[in-house]
């Protein structure tokens, strides 16, 4: 760890602690109030009773003339339960001391239906009488969250009160009395952690609402759905709730109380469902979850409608099917490697206990205390702090996981492409020499067509190991990864190439040396099911220049790996300036310069060797520009055609060449033809042969002098579509060249299929023609084969007049080389004519 990362922690862990030191003071000040009883700081005995009516018959008349009903025993002794009955509290004051004191009698169950109070004095006699509870209406909200009876005990005296508690549902009512200024230090106390409890619970929500509508992932909403719900059946529990909600509605929220625990618990399971993606797995333990929150809801529905007293005892059974469905989704996810549920699974531990503690303490076997009471709000406030953690811990995770997905590749786990990049980026930055260094298993993809995907993934990942291993020995190649993987030095590229990089500075030829020896340990041979493969590996490696950036540094490194396959040693190397970068900048000037006439037709005579006359010539496509006009024209066509301008370009060829022949015959060359080129990519365009024919009407051509001249290409791309197209262009009067006779490995058959009107010999037959008897023989019978089929041939390549006199004498038709002219502008070209050219 930095030192840096190391300041952060320790900022960190001080922050935690000023929270601690916070929480503790504020702790302190809130005082346990029923420890402050009156009974324990003044000299006030008291002495209890209590009878409970199942018939709910007695009046309090009743009750006062028959004390023999009276069990005298403290009012924890009660045996609170939710049938509906009637409990008679029977308390008596008898004040020792020399002054009156002023008692608040504190009823902490803001639940209850009917609550009355009745003041007598030591005959009996009826002194005051006041009710309570949330059926009683008019009453204040602080009556009704904090439900108490002020009253004055004077000196030595004795006063009884008499409480009844008629309600349904939870009916334990506990019974402190204060003195008014304890009394206030309760109030003080229960409205600091109400206050506490709402505004975490509130904040969270808010965070998660403004997290939800930037992530929009559904647990945010339910993790709301699930503080909201806390909140509305703590409200309802505790008090608090008339404060936060209208009072006709708290009050409803009260008579279905059941409905909020059910809401609580729905929230609970559905959001273990979907924290922990079982919604994506969609297992039995899914429907599971669906079944159960189904039948939640149903009967939440349901307890509308039923009384509390018989819905209450239903949820709780619902509850430990929820403990038990949470259980097994949470044992699964863990036991599969769900670490990061830390947090969430620490948040059930607080609920599980608060929610142990509150039946504990409703139903007596924990006794009341202040803290008690509220043990189940700390509970939830505990456990949604817990649940925060984990969403953001699941952020965290979901963040990690789509950094390595972004950073490795999905079916070998190899670091990818922008790991490349980056290291690319900080090295440049760091303004360093540096080299790109790829490694391919030479015919992969070839070998993909007999392997499966699966088996050339783990071929790669077995080449992958050794070249670690190879790396890790060489200091020089830079850690791509800040992870002690032993995979970190190189990344995968696709397609069976690796890449490094390598910072040291060193002469290409110490690096070429160095990749060689590394090359040594690589496997040589591969078993798949039996069939041993021979592996053969190719280097590029690629220099860094001043103006590239990282797709073009990598551009040049696949065409050093390009360029590797034809090396002895399967090792080179480019910078980058000896070869033009296919590019959409360079792409879109072309494009411009076609639309502004930028470009221009070269011209290269053909000659009838029958009389030494010029008869026509091959337009050749130039870029006069300065910037471009050392850019070969086979890569400027290339670049047309993997960025879609390539028929575009064409037409604008077709369009050049019948304006010049259109010139052509102003001057008198009424005869003269021109040869166009078309490639495989040209048939896409639509309609050719239709534009091709208003062009020559637009620049009043005959159809006789245009040529096409078609590649190979182009018969390999789509026949069917290619022999439409001879025939409409012969059709239309124009002539088809089968360019590149002798090249290919079908032209024979293509003289049957297609109706050309000429051949041309390729110059590969021609360049050494006077001193190779065969290519001599070879050219002799295609020569022969052509007028036999009635067709002329051209023979391109001439350069020396000893080949042209053995042309002549073969009966060649036609012939092209530099032994006439080398291409020529057109200005050039005219001037070629005009001079009568003569051998």
């Amino acid at each position: 760890m930095d030192f840096k990362t190391l300041r952060y922690h320790a900022l960190a862990v001080a922050i935690l602690v000023l929270i601690f030191f916070i929480i503790n003071t504020l702790a302190s000040n809130l005082v346990t109030p029923t420890r402050y009883t009156i009974d324990k700081i003044a000299p006030v005995y008291l002495n209890y009773a209590y009878y409970i009516d199942n018939s709910k018959q007695l009046d309090f008349d009743q009750i006062i003339k028959q004390p023999q009903l009276r069990i005298n025993q403290p009012l924890t002794h009660i045996p609170w339960s939710f049938a509906e009955q009637n409990y008679w509290l029977f308390i008596e004051l008898n004040n020792k001391s020399n002054k009156a004191e002023q008692i608040v009698a504190h009823f902490d169950n803001p639940m209850v239906d009917h609550l009355t109070v009745y003041q007598l004095n030591a005959q009996n006699q009826l002194l005051d009488t006041q009710h309570f509870g949330d059926k009683q209406p008019s009453l204040s909200l602080f009556q009704y969250s904090v439900p108490h009876y002020r009253f004055t005990l004077a000196s030595k005296s004795t006063q009884r009160l008499v409480i009844k508690i008629d309600t349904i549902g939870i009916s334990k009512t506990p019974v402190n009395l204060y003195r008014n200024k304890e009394f206030i230090d309760l109030v003080r106390s229960q409205a600091g952690i109400w206050g506490i409890f709402v505004g975490v619970l509130l904040m969270a929500a808010l965070y998660n609402l403004v997290l939800y509508f930037g992530i929009k992932d559904r647990v945010y909403l339910i993790y709301i759905g699930y503080i909201i719900s806390a909140i509305t059946l703590m409200g309802a529990v505790l008090g608090f709730g008339f404060y936060l909600w209208p009072t006709a509605w708290q009050l409803w929220l009260h008579e279905k109380i059941v409905l909020s625990n059910y809401a609580i618990a729905f929230f609970t399971l559905a959001f273990c469902t979907m924290f922990l993606r079982y919604h994506k797995d969609k297992c039995w333990r899914y429907t599971l979850s669906l079944a159960l929150l189904a039948l939640m809801l149903v009967l939440a529905v349901a307890s509308l409608f039923i009384p509390e007293n018989i819905a209450a005892p239903l949820f709780f059974v619902i509850m430990a099917l929820l403990y038990i469905v949470c259980i097994i989704l949470i044992y699964n996810k863990l036991r599969s490697g769900f670490r990061w549920a830390k947090y969430y699974v620490l948040s059930w531990v607080p609920l599980i206990l608060g929610a142990a503690i509150q039946p504990l303490e409703l139903t007596g076997i924990l006794p009341y205390s202040f803290a008690t009471h509220h043990a189940f709000l700390v509970a939830i406030l505990c456990e949604v702090v817990l649940m925060a953690m984990a969403l953001a811990d699941r952020v965290r995770y979901q963040r990690e996981r789509a950094l390595y997905h972004a950073t490795h590749t999905q079916q070998t786990k190899l670091l990818n492409s922008a790991k490349l990049k980056q290291a690319f980026m900080a090295l440049q930055a760091q303004q360093r020499q540096f080299a790109l260094c790829l490694i391919k298993i030479r015919h992969f993809n070839s070998l993909n067509t007999i392997i499966t995907p699966a088996q050339g993934y783990t071929l790669i990942r077995h080449v992958a190991d050794k070249l670690a291993l190879q790396l890790s020995y060489e200091r020089e190649f830079i850690d791509l990864d800040s992870d002690l993987s032993a995979n970190n030095q190189f990344v995968d590229l696709g397609s069976g190439v690796f890449a490094c990089i390598s910072s040291k500075t060193q002469s290409q030829a110490m690096l070429t040396e160095r990749l060689t020896k590394i090359l040594t340990g690589l496997p040589k041979q591969y078993e798949i099911k039996g069939l041993n493969l021979q592996l053969n590996y190719s280097i590029g490696i690629s220099y860094l220049n001043d103006s590239d950036d990282f797709d073009y540094w990598l551009q040049h490194g696949y065409s050093a790996l390009k360029n590797a396959k034809g090396n002895s040693n399967k090792v080179s190397s480019s910078t980058g300036k000896e070869q033009l970068m296919m590019d959409v900048a360079l792409a879109a000037k072309l494009q411009q310069a076609i639309k502004n006439n930028q470009l221009a037709l070269y011209y290269q005579p053909q000659i009838n060797l029958s009389n030494n006359q010029v008869r026509g010539a091959e337009a050749l496509l130039r870029w006069p520009v300065a910037e471009f006009k050392n850019i070969s024209i086979e890569q400027l066509i290339l670049l047309a055609e993997h960025t879609g301008i390539i028929n575009e370009l064409t037409l604008w060829v077709i369009e050049q060449a019948c304006k010049d022949i259109n010139n052509f015959a102003q001057q008198n060359y009424t005869a003269h033809t021109i040869s166009v080129n078309l490639s495989a990519k040209n048939l896409s365009i639509n309609n050719l042969v239709e534009k091709v024919e208003n062009i020559l009407i637009k620049y009043q051509v005959p159809a006789q002098l245009l040529k096409f001249e078609l590649t190979e290409s182009a018969f390999v791309e789509s026949q069917q579509a290619l022999i439409m197209l001879v025939d409409e262009l012969r059709v239309l009067g124009v002539k088809v060249v089968l360019d590149d006779f002798g090249t290919g490995y079908a032209s024979l058959s293509y003289l049957v299929n297609y109706h050309f009107s000429e051949l041309k010999i390729d110059k590969s037959f021609v360049l050494d023609l006077a001193n190779n008897s065969t290519h001599q023989v070879i050219v002799k019978t295609a020569i022969d084969m052509a007028h036999n089929l009635g067709l002329t041939i051209t023979i391109e390549g001439v350069e020396t007049q000893q080949a042209h006199h053995l042309l002549k004498a073969m009966h060649a038709d036609y012939s092209q080389g530099y032994l006439y002219a080398k291409p020529l502008c057109y200005d050039d070209y005219l001037l070629f004519l005009q001079g009568q050219y003569n051998l």
